[in-house]
């Protein structure tokens, strides 16, 4: 028990994602790091909060990880 909350640890289950998955979801990591915003600022610009942007550079690191966020095993992205 840590903090008053009763801690589990994860069960770890093998997950296969395809070259195609792996497309789709770095696309829309990378749609949701340039053309979503979730906050508005005091002078009406938009802007991506704190927290959004971590989520957005999590995704990126797990891509990363795993050798697909650069496209180098992917086909081109040809969305931008």
């Amino acid at each position: 028990m840590i903090g008053g909350m009763e801690m589990c640890a994860m069960q770890t289950t093998a997950y296969t994602i395809t070259p195609h998955d792996a497309e789709v979801f770095r696309d829309l990591v990378t749609f949701l790091g340039e053309d979503v915003f979730d906050q508005r600022q005091r002078n009406g610009a938009i802007a991506k909060s704190d927290a959004f942007q971590r989520r957005i550079s999590e995704a990126r690191s797990v891509f990363k990880g795993i050798g697909v966020y650069d496209g180098a095993n992917l086909k081109e992205n040809h969305n931008g």
